[in-house]
């Protein structure tokens, strides 16, 4: 597999990018509503593309819910590059960027409960109970530091 390469957005055509891969994804493949998938947010979120040979192939947002604490929302990777190491590289940039020396800031996310077992690799572990969110059951995980080696950057096997 070449080289997965993932950026932090600057750039409107890499965003709209990104948002090309979350609507096939989410609106196409798992018929989730552009106006769930679309919700406003976008504006107030760090986004990240991931892109083989300038392919963009995957992609993740971010948002602080409030001082230090992170969601880590819409990830999503075109179906033919599933379960090659793209979801990998997408959160090992955002553990990298997030979680400082100290570890103050604080992830969460909601996985689908089919991601449950990837998102633990790297230190998530569930909170509360599974909860339905446009018609798919999901999940809340909370990155525990503790769980992985060296600043979560590689998952436990």
């Amino acid at each position: 597999m070449p080289i997965i390469l993932v950026n932090n957005i600057k750039d409107q055509s890499d965003k709209t990018k990104a948002f090309e891969i979350r609507s096939l994804v989410f609106c196409e493949e798992q018929k989730v509503s552009k106006e769930i998938e679309f919700d406003g947010l976008d504006q107030f979120c760090n986004h990240y593309l991931a892109k083989i040979n300038e392919l963009p192939i995957g992609t993740a947002r971010v948002r602080e819910q409030k001082k230090g604490t992170f969601k880590i929302e819409r990830m999503a990777v075109l179906k033919r590059y599933r379960k090659k190491g793209v979801g990998k590289a997408i959160i090992k940039k955002i553990l990298k960027h997030y979680l400082n020396s100290n570890n103050k800031n604080k992830l969460i996310l909601n996985s689908q409960i089919e991601a449950k077992d990837f998102y633990k690799k790297f230190g998530f572990v569930e909170v509360g109970k599974e909860f339905v969110e446009a018609n798919i059951i999901h999940q809340k995980m909370i990155y525990e530091s503790k769980m992985v080696p060296a600043h979560g950057l590689e998952p436990r096997t």
